[in-house]
């Protein structure tokens, strides 16, 4: 296969050898049909003034009107000829005795009185001739004459072989200086991709910090490699919250298990008391359900990642829904002596075409979160709103609130405040936010976070009414 240079310099040439071709054709055709108006322009000035003199008139002058125009003639014709209508001559001028030519009156008496006909014929010598014949009246009714002058094709065949061969070496060397330039033009454009081509290769080695030098000026080739970069940011971006993903996930695995496994080691070593056996059951038996609860987020994320998690949308009640859902999870707030209200700016039931456990899960989350930050006597608010073709399910707090450079990582999976608190009950797994994400965006929605250290914090979900 050829490389995309040659052919773009292939294409070049065809492109200039195209336009070549056609401009040498309508030159060698101009200039053909040029020079034989000029020679048919001057038989035809020369027959009249010929006629002029016959017909006892001045001659004329050396000018005549070619399509309008008045243009001056200066060839002398090489055979003049007068003759009869027996087909006699009885006048002859000639440039070269090989410019004689024998009288055909078969042809000459088809000639129309008064209109000048031109023939191009070959000579008794083998040279071509450009004839021009007029039939004409004599004086006193003498009888008719024949007019026939001829002009030699030699100079003209002579200047159309000339064009030929100017053509003909100009050409080719056009099209080999193009062809250099061609390939120096494609060099040129293909030289950036080259660039992104060798990048390219190193990444495919592992670097990821490669990028390719952009272009000032943002042409096609800019354009691609800034795209190029940004696909190669994106990727990184990717493959570090890969590692971080999995970084994160085994030591969240980790760390459960080696507590399990020294408890059950520690407690195998020697007979114990039934007490303490169940005691050492029930610590494992609350890290199995934490490590299954973290199991089920990681399977629920990456399975969304795929697109193999899809939901199970029908009509739900979302009035209904949250009023369920906050009742369902009011005694951990009771718990924590917490208050927690559920409040309805709508008279009616909203409903929407939604996946239902999908959407108590989100809420579950949320208000989770709020009961785990905010202090001991704090609120909660659960709030449902509707307009403007959206329903605004709102979940605020008065507690601890989020420090400014938390507010927008507090998505990402597995990820961990950057003050720790003092109360380890606050403590998660870091996939509950990510999980709520993904279901408002599954949903065609948006979240949305405020937030102020020492104040409370609020989500805002907004799902259109259409889903």
């Amino acid at each position: 296969m050829l490389p995309l240079r040659l052919k773009l310099t292939y294409y070049y040439l065809a492109i200039i050898f195209i336009i070549l071709l056609g401009y040498g054709v309508a030159i060698y055709l101009y200039l053909t049909r040029s020079l034989m108006t000029v020679i048919d322009s001057s038989l035809a000035s020369q027959i009249e003034r010929i006629e002029n003199q016959m017909m006892g008139g001045s001659g004329g002058d050396a000018y005549t009107l070619i399509d309008g125009r008045e243009v001056m003639l200066q060839i002398t014709p090489h055979l003049t000829q007068i003759i009869d209508e027996q087909g006699q001559i009885s006048d002859e001028v000639l440039a070269s005795p090989r410019d004689r030519l024998p009288v055909d009156m078969s042809m000459m008496r088809r000639l129309v009185m008064g209109q000048t006909t031109f023939l191009t014929v070959v000579t008794p010598a083998g040279e071509s001739m450009r004839l021009g014949m007029r039939r004409v009246r004599a004086l006193e009714d003498r009888g008719n004459y024949y007019i026939r002058l001829g002009q030699s094709m030699e100079g003209f065949r002579f200047v159309r072989l000339r064009l030929l061969l100017i053509l003909g070496i100009t050409v080719p060397v056009i099209i080999l200086i193009g062809s250099f330039g061609g390939l120096l033009l494609a060099n040129q454009a293909l030289r950036p991709v080259d660039r992104i081509t060798r990048t390219a290769e190193r990444i495919g080695g592992g670097d990821l910090t490669e990028r390719v030098p952009e272009p000032a000026s943002m042409d096609e080739i800019g354009r691609l490699a800034a795209t190029f970069n940004q696909m190669i940011s994106r990727l990184q971006a990717a493959f570090d919250r890969q590692k971080q993903f999995t970084s994160d996930a085994s030591h969240e695995l980790r760390t459960p298990l080696a507590v399990m496994r020294g408890d059950i080691e520690i407690t195998l070593r020697r007979e114990r008391p039934i007490s303490e056996y169940q005691r050492v059951l029930s610590s494992t038996l609350e890290e199995i359900i934490r490590l299954s609860g973290l199991v089920e987020d990681l399977l629920i994320l990456a399975r969304a990642d795929v697109g193999r998690l899809e939901l199970e949308c029908r009509p739900t009640n979302l009035t209904r829904l949250c009023r369920e859902t906050t009742d369902y999870i009011a005694p951990l707030a009771h718990h924590r002596h917490q208050q927690l209200t559920f409040i309805s700016s709508i008279s009616g039931d909203i409903v929407l075409n939604a996946d239902a456990n999908r959407l108590k899960q989100m809420l579950l989350n949320l208000v989770d979160n709020a009961i785990k930050y905010t202090d001991t006597g704090g609120t909660i608010d659960v709030r449902l709103d509707a307009g403007d073709g959206e329903v605004r399910l709102s979940v605020r707090d008065n507690g601890r609130g989020i420090a400014p450079e938390d507010v927008a990582r507090v998505f990402d999976r597995f990820f961990r405040r950057s003050k720790p608190l003092a109360d380890r009950t606050a403590n998660g797994s870091g996939l509950g936010l990510a999980i709520v994400k993904w279901i408002v965006e599954a949903h065609g929605g948006k979240i949305e976070l405020r937030s102020e250290p020492g104040r409370g914090t609020e989500f805002l979900v907004r799902l259109p009414l259409l889903v």
